[in-house]
């Protein structure tokens, strides 16, 4: 699943739209980012006027990753927030504090955000995914033996 903006049928003013985030973003993106499953939504909050196109996007949910020590799953929440200005015009200048910036052409009327959600997903987990309880008796013995080594001595 894709998830597009349609810029001529945004309203002036303020409104909001929402997805679903699951599987299907990385089909669309080709890849997982070791991501088993994905339940969460992408909700993105709307403000237009005749120069700028404002959005604040709020990733959240959980994603089901393999432990980094065990390889067993484990579900870990996320939730990011990040905004995005498009400037309609070619008359523009680049509002101050804004970190994602973008000029649409005349002839660009979509705006895809499948890449900067599944970006915002992958930067939201953390580095380190390690179920609380690993080592365990879950975790297979090589496991426990490796993770149990006594450090050698100097």
């Amino acid at each position: 699943m894709r998830y597009f903006l349609v810029v001529s049928k945004i309203p002036e003013g303020k409104s909001e739209l929402s997805w679903v985030l699951d599987e299907s973003l990385f089909e669309a993106i080709g890849a997982n980012y070791d991501i088993e499953q994905l339940r969460g939504v992408l909700l993105v909050h709307l403000q237009r006027d005749d120069q700028y196109l404002r959005l604040e996007l709020l990733v959240e949910g959980e994603a089901t990753v393999p432990c980094d020590r065990c390889l067993r799953p484990i579900s870990l929440p996320f939730s990011a927030k990040h905004q995005q200005v498009y400037a309609l015009t070619s008359r523009y200048t680049q509002p101050e504090g804004v970190e994602e910036f973008y000029v649409l052409g005349p002839r660009e009327d979509r705006i895809d955000l499948t890449q900067a959600a599944y970006d915002y997903v992958c930067l939201a987990l953390p580095l380190k995914r390690v179920r609380p309880t690993c080592p365990d008796e879950y975790c297979p013995p090589y496991i426990q033996e490796l993770l149990h080594l006594d450090p050698p001595e100097s």
